[in-house]
């Protein structure tokens, strides 16, 4: 068991590029999403297709879910295995990879619906540009739901796996774990009771600053994590 600690610390290290480069990837939304004003949500989504950078910025994002989902995977399976890193890991990469498809939607077939309602010129064109557009975003709030109770709980759940295999000390694990709830409070509207919410660029944020703190810490030469169950003979 002693023999394996080196490798595994190794394996983790090497997934360091691909937290950062996919943490880095979820500021593209809150750095270069454009702003409109538009109180109606479907008008101001045809409006904002309209601009060069509308799509190209929720693809990346949309990239950072994707390689977010791969890396997390990974992550629970390459190092020292316990339930809390395979659980957390597995329900991560669903929540990942869910949103991964879901952050395209509005930015491509809502907003193109969008555009068709601005450009309508009848009160009945407009009214089944709403309406197919109400489905697909009904569909997208329903999908997401279920994506941030997984994303969130994995999140969580790493963050404690991170404590336990020794690479990360009890304060930045509690931090870890705000952070990756940050999610799912902001979806449930948990914060209400205070009346207040995320803005919306902070959710994005939070996960972004979660994959990059943790490799960070990865690529930082550490003690060797110690594995569930190992036997030092004594000296």
């Amino acid at each position: 068991m002693m023999e394996n600690e080196p490798r595994h610390r190794t394996n983790l290290r090497l997934l360091a590029p691909l937290f950062l480069f996919a943490g880095i990837s979820f500021f593209a939304a809150p750095i270069f999403h454009p702003n409109n004003t538009c109180a109606d949500w479907l008008m101001k989504w045809g409006q904002l297709s309209a601009d060069r950078i509308w799509i190209p910025i929720h693809q990346v994002a949309s990239l950072g879910f994707a390689l977010g989902a791969a890396t997390l995977f990974l992550f629970a399976i390459v190092g020292p295995r316990q339930m809390v890193g395979l659980c957390g890991g597995a329900a991560a990469t669903a929540g990942f990879g869910m949103m991964s498809m879901l952050t395209l939607i509005h930015a491509t077939s809502v907003s193109v619906l969008g555009a068709a309602y601005n450009s309508a010129t009848t009160t009945t064109q407009r009214e089944s540009a709403r309406l197919m557009a109400m489905a697909l975003v009904s569909y997208d709030v329903a999908v997401e739901g279920v994506a941030a109770v997984l994303l969130s709980t994995g999140l969580v759940m790493l963050a404690l796996y991170l404590f336990r295999i020794e690479a990360i000390s009890a304060f930045p694990v509690l931090v870890l774990a705000g952070d990756g709830s940050i999610w799912a409070v902001q979806y449930f509207r948990l914060l209400r009771v205070f009346h207040y919410g995320f803005p919306e660029w902070v959710p994005y944020t939070s996960l972004g600053l979660w994959l990059c703190a943790v490799g960070v810490l990865l690529a930082i030469p550490q003690k060797a994590p110690r594995l569930s169950g190992e036997v030092v003979a004594a000296t």
